[in-house]
């Protein structure tokens, strides 16, 4: 198993510019949200296929100016879900690609985490009853923290009282790293 990027510089470029210009175009995921997306789709007890992805990722069909594009943006995607799938298996503490924290910059942008909880959230909600029907209560407890940094349900008491303390907030966010791990042996552990 390799522990090199399997995306170089312009390849994460080309990737994040494609996902940028489909995000202003119509409601797609950036970078941050699909790398989401995929984590929780190698964690998966049933993961999904790249059309269901895409489906997700962009909110539909994304406009592709070529049969070429096209290609090359899956197999991006592809290679880039493997890497996330050989990261997860090494079984240490899950590099997730941006800052630990939800705090906005200073143009009260979403903060990266954020973006990628989000990611992660879209899919187990769109397999809820994969990921809870056997294994509920240690699911919601292991998903509790990157429940907590997509900002989804805020308005939930429990996640207002953590956004009241920044200490509290960055141990909740620090969490998730190894979360990723047991959410994976969780699933796929036996």
């Amino acid at each position: 198993m390799s522990t090199v990027a399997a995306l170089n510089e312009d390849q994460l470029e080309t990737l994040a510019l494609f996902l940028e210009d489909e995000a202003e175009e119509g409601e797609g995921l950036d970078f941050f949200a699909l790398h989401g997306l995929l984590t929780a789709n190698a964690i998966s007890p049933q993961p999904v296929n790249l059309t269901t992805l895409f489906e997700i990722t962009f909110n539909g069909e994304p406009k592709w100016e070529s049969n070429q594009q096209k290609q090359n943006i899956e197999q991006l995607v592809s290679i880039l879900q493997k890497e996330i799938i050989e990261l997860i298996e090494l079984g240490q503490a899950f590099p997730v690609p941006c800052d630990l924290n939800v705090e906005a910059d200073e143009d009260g942008e979403a903060a990266p985490l954020e973006n990628w909880a989000v990611g992660f959230m879209l899919l187990t909600e769109h397999q809820e009853a994969l990921w809870f029907e056997q294994k509920e209560d240690e699911a919601a407890e292991l998903l509790f923290p990157i429940l907590y940094a997509s900002g989804l349900q805020a308005e939930d008491e429990a996640f207002a009282d953590i956004d009241e303390d920044d200490q509290l907030s960055r141990q909740v966010c620090a969490s998730i790293p190894e979360n990723v791990v047991d959410l994976f042996l969780l699933y796929h552990g036996e």
